[in-house]
């Protein structure tokens, strides 16, 4: 992967690169480094990045507006912004940037951006299907699973082509998929809230017409998280 580092601070941008490193270690991931110490820089490669980490103050273009011109040129590469003015996130999101981290940078949660990042590059995940006779594996985009069930020690996923069954615990099945997308509504209910056309406080209702269970627990929880989806949605960072 092509990562690119767009801050003034040299001390910040080999920080960062040992920190990536040791990530990319660990998942067994090939990352290529570019260093820039402004946005005039980034803006005259050439090279198409798969992240950039971009700072948000910097002499001679800031990260906003270097952004901001990468978009203008139908660039969608994954941003994510570091920096130690907490007061410009909101400012961040009109550029649809994928997270917004406080520098000095935690681990947990820039390894948290990248898990998530990456997950939404690939957007898909391996299924297992068994059946009596023969088990198959099925490659399935996280987008067009509309929501997943439980059946005992396996779980039924509805997704917009047809019904798939994976060969282990709904709870399994979730740590496979993005967070962004999906919210466990009921014990026995995955759904994935870009179907949902309504809801009430014991079912939730799928643009297929299909319905799941909205657990009593877990409704304030469910109204939090979905509004917070469609906020995001709706400044196209989803």
């Amino acid at each position: 992967m092509h990562i690119a580092i767009c801050d003034d601070e040299e001390f910040f941008r080999k920080s960062l690169i040992e920190q990536l490193n040791k990530y990319s270690i660990e998942k067994g991931l090939d990352f290529l480094y570019y260093e820039y110490k402004d946005g005039v820089d980034l803006l005259a490669s050439k090279i198409d990045f798969d992240i950039i980490f971009m700072d948000f103050q910097m002499k001679d273009k800031n990260g906003i507006d270097t952004v901001s011109a990468l978009r203008q040129r139908n660039n969608n590469t994954h941003v994510i912004f570091a920096s130690s003015y907490k007061d410009v996130v909101f400012d961040s999101l009109k550029v649809k940037t994928f997270r917004f981290l406080i520098k000095p940078i935690e681990k947990e949660k820039l390894y948290e951006a990248l898990n998530s990042l990456i997950r939404e590059k690939s957007n898909r995940f391996t299924v297992l299907v068994r059946n009596t006779e023969q088990s198959a594996n099925y490659r399935i985009l996280e987008r067009n699973i509309i929501f997943a069930q439980a059946e005992n020690v396996s779980t039924l996923i509805y997704a917009s082509d047809k019904c798939y069954k994976y060969a282990d615990t709904l709870s399994a099945f979730q740590k496979e998929l993005s967070s962004d997308f999906f919210f466990r509504s009921h014990r026995s209910f995955l759904v994935n809230m870009k179907y949902i056309t309504n809801y009430s406080k014991n079912e939730i209702i799928f643009s297929t017409g299909e319905k799941a269970l909205l657990s009593k627990i877990k409704y304030k929880e469910f109204q939090k998280t979905y509004f917070d989806f469609m906020k995001r949605e709706s400044i196209g960072l989803l």
